[in-house]
């Protein structure tokens, strides 16, 4: 028998690999060298940090980021695009979705039934449309101060 697997402890691990993977991304052909205050990282580079009230010194808010779920691109030219409104704190924004579609209804024989049935129980494809209700999308999440380095 499979047990489920947990992604509970997985989730950690997978925000670090994802903010050292971004800051790495983020900085590719920006490195500056530095004064005595370097600490290797280059200019321009976004990381997440799981504590603090503020970023560390030499770095900066990464306001463009905040609120939003940072994705790799392929195509250097969409670099920066944002789609919809930063989430606020703690949110978990619900959302809904359109559906439509046909059924198919067979032909059944009704003893004593006089005419013809145009109604919802008339046999063959019979289409449906509508919106779900709206539900909040249930992804585990993990607020972290994104911050550019100066």
């Amino acid at each position: 028998m499979r047990s489920k697997t947990s992604w509970r402890g997985v989730w950690p691990w997978v925000l670090a690999g994802t903010a050292a993977l971004t800051a790495a991304f983020w900085s590719m052909g920006s490195a500056q060298g530095g004064g005595s205050d370097d600490d290797g990282v280059p200019r321009g580079a976004v990381a997440f940090f799981a504590s603090g009230a503020a970023c560390p010194m030499g770095w900066a808010p990464a306001t463009a980021v905040q609120g939003r779920v940072v994705v790799a691109v392929t195509d250097g030219a969409t670099v920066g695009r944002t789609v919809g409104s930063p989430l606020t704190d703690r949110e978990n924004r619900t959302h809904t979705h359109a559906v439509s579609g046909t059924y198919q209804l067979p032909a059944r024989a009704i003893a004593a039934a006089d005419g013809t049935n145009r109604q919802g129980a008339e046999s063959g494809d019979q289409p449906f449309s509508g919106t779900l209700a709206a539900a909040p999308s249930g992804l585990p999440f993990m607020q972290l101060r994104a911050c550019v380095k100066q």
